[in-house]
């Protein structure tokens, strides 16, 4: 791989950059174009072979116990939000669009108690194969997504979608099959 760098300090920011990059993924052959956000990463991580993170992505991996896993041939998109406490899992072929949130935990609420006072919980998320999520698309804690799924923009995922359809709206519902 060559990359030009017009002075030192680009040498220097580029060096740094890529040992973060290695200390958090383990591996060197991610395609990192621009910026990316990391916080934590002490958890178990596994990432496949050709993923191409897009600038402004951000992982939040909080606690030891956090897995991410993405797999083969992924594509993360400008701005996504990859945010794990429990469990997230990626297939392969998965395309994310801009400003995507998938979030495995969120706040729980009570009315008889303040917002503060309630743990928060977290409910493992798994994305399939071949699965094309749209742009702006909110993935909520417990979603299971299977094979060969497209998501439309702007859509609130929560809950199991089926292979092979394509889904969308806020809350998400079923639009059509896909059949090749």
């Amino acid at each position: 791989m060559f990359i030009y760098l017009k002075n030192k300090k680009d040498a220097f920011i580029f060096y740094i950059r890529r040992l973060r990059y290695f200390y958090f993924f383990k591996r060197i052959d991610l395609f990192i174009n621009g910026s990316l956000y990391i916080r934590g990463g002490k958890g178990n991580n596994i990432f496949g072979s050709n993923i191409t993170v897009m600038p402004n992505c951000i992982f939040e991996c909080f606690g030891v116990n956090s897995k991410l896993q993405i797999g083969d041939n992924c594509v993360l998109s400008y701005g996504v939000v990859v945010a794990v406490v429990s469990s997230i899992k990626i297939g392969n072929y998965v395309w994310i669009g801009e400003y995507t949130s998938i979030r495995d935990a969120t706040h729980r609420f009570s009315i008889n108690n303040n917002l503060g006072s309630l743990d928060d919980y977290s409910e493992e998320i798994i994305i399939g194969n071949n699965v094309w999520i749209g742009k702006g698309c909110i993935i909520l804690p417990g979603t299971i997504i299977g094979d060969n799924v497209i998501i439309a923009a702007n859509s609130v995922v929560k809950g199991n979608l089926n292979s092979n359809s394509l889904y969308g709206g806020c809350p998400v519902k079923f639009k059509k099959s896909i059949i090749n």
